[in-house]
């Protein structure tokens, strides 16, 4: 029984390890990364700086671009994607678990194997279940401005200034 809770807390140690969030550094905030196409068709990314009243400012390969709400046919909000850690974080749960599931029946008959035989097959599905997931969280999100209602508009910048290096402009 001893080797078991051992066995339990050394992997929950490791589990915790791997989700403990590693870049908690005093780095400056990062606005999120657009793609914003314009009425005539033209692309412009970059970071976002902050969102003004009537145009939203984008850090676009080293220089400030502004670009007003009038010419703005779509924003797309690029997110990076989470396939890799959702898949890392799904196998780690399934095989804790699968193991779990297979050291509960063990007795002195039952060969060693069987905990690695279960943690892998159940961990294999969880890193499916985790990849789905993972590629769910991580798309990207687009919203249109060109032809919408003012009020809409309204509402989906105010939920971009969230993702802005600079929310609230004094």
């Amino acid at each position: 029984m001893k080797s078991i809770c051992g066995k339990l807390v050394a992997l929950t140690l490791v589990a915790l390890l791997l989700v403990i969030p590693t870049n908690v550094s005093a780095k400056e905030r990062r606005g999120a990364d657009l793609v914003v196409t314009r009425l005539d068709g033209s692309q412009v990314s970059g970071e976002l700086i902050a969102v003004k009243r009537d145009s939203l400012l984008l850090l676009s390969y080293g220089r400030d671009e502004s670009i007003g709400l009038a010419t703005i046919k779509a924003v797309r909000i690029v997110k990076k994607s989470l396939a890799g850690k959702g898949a890392l974080y799904g196998f780690l749960v399934g095989a804790l678990f699968g193991a779990i599931a297979a050291s509960g029946g063990v007795d002195e008959y039952t060969p060693g194997g069987s905990t690695v035989l279960f943690g892998g097959y159940f961990g294999g599905l969880g890193a499916l279940g985790g990849l789905t997931l993972g590629i769910a969280l991580g798309s990207d999100t687009t919203f249109r401005v060109a032809g919408e209602p003012e009020t809409l508009v309204q509402r989906h910048l105010e939920k971009l200034r969230a993702h802005a290096r600079v929310p609230r402009l004094p």
